[in-house]
């Protein structure tokens, strides 16, 4: 199925042609009707189906062309577990959103771990999508950097991921700073007992999605546990590896100083070894 055929703007279709986005997923084709019809979104997809898309491509369409209220509101607003996941998700709005009408939408990404007082002043006038994760967010508000209440849009990518690296409190908390009548996009690749009853009692009449996993490759693995004396260790290490002739090996230790011991007790036995750390 072609985007165009999605309902999208001609300015939407050439930015992902651009990028050699010929035919919609299964999970674009059938999500993008969806969010452009202003309904609520249940959605089981897996990382690498093409979900980004999904929801930001029409995400765009529904913003473009209507002014931002003054002040420091958010339009959008897009959830994610992790910094890496914030930045791609940023860099995809704005990729995608390239060749819109002026005035121009403005896309900020926020997480922890940097300073916070450039997110403060990038945030100055608001922002029409704005991607985040939980803590900083919470953060930012702390701050009066920004305000929920003109969300109309939520989205919760990768909910299941969420949960799992603890975000369960700061999420509760940011929701109940959004507006009760918003549309929400639920995207998660699994639904434990806590992501289900989330997505139960955030979305209204959602329209349900659910993209079948490819089936995983199986590693050929096989696992070993040898007990021994620490002195012996990096010598049974290195006859382990000449009996089975490895060639690529990676070898975990405790320290810094050890990597660097190890590494050089396989090279005085003639191994070619180096260390890596922080």
């Amino acid at each position: 199925m072609s985007f165009s055929s999605l309902g999208l703007s001609a300015p939407l279709v050439r930015a992902v042609a651009e990028r050699n986005y010929t035919t919609a997923t299964p999970i674009q084709a059938a999500a993008i009707p969806a969010v452009l019809r202003g309904g609520d979104v249940w959605a089981s997809a897996q990382t690498g189906s093409g979900k980004t898309a999904a929801f930001a491509l029409p995400i765009l369409q529904r913003l473009s062309g209507v002014q931002r209220e003054r002040g420091r509101f958010v339009r959008a607003l897009i959830l994610v577990p992790t910094r890496e996941l914030a930045a791609q998700i940023g860099d995809a709005f704005r990729d995608y959103g390239r060749y819109l009408p002026e005035p121009a939408l403005k896309t900020l990404v926020v997480y922890g771990g940097v300073s916070i007082n450039p997110q403060m002043m990038a945030l100055g006038g608001g922002a029409d999508i704005l991607v985040a994760t939980p803590g900083r967010l919470l953060d930012l508000i702390a701050h009066n950097a920004l305000s929920l209440s003109a969300v109309a849009t939520l989205v919760l990518d990768e909910a299941d991921r969420l949960f799992a690296l603890g975000f369960a409190d700061e999420l509760a908390r940011v929701l109940a700073l959004l507006p009760a009548r918003r549309q929400t996009l639920f995207f998660s690749a699994t639904f434990p007992p806590a992501v289900w009853a989330l997505a139960e009692s955030l979305l209204h009449e959602p329209t349900r999605i659910e993209m079948p996993a490819a089936p995983a490759d199986t590693p050929d693995i096989v696992q070993r546990a040898i007990e021994v004396d620490a002195p012996q260790r990096t010598q049974l290490l290195r006859n382990l590896i000449e009996f089975h002739a490895w060639t690529r090996v990676l070898v975990f230790v405790a320290t810094k100083y050890a990597t660097e011991h190890v590494a050089e007790k396989l090279r005085r036995a003639g191994l070619d070894a180096a260390a890596l750390h922080g």
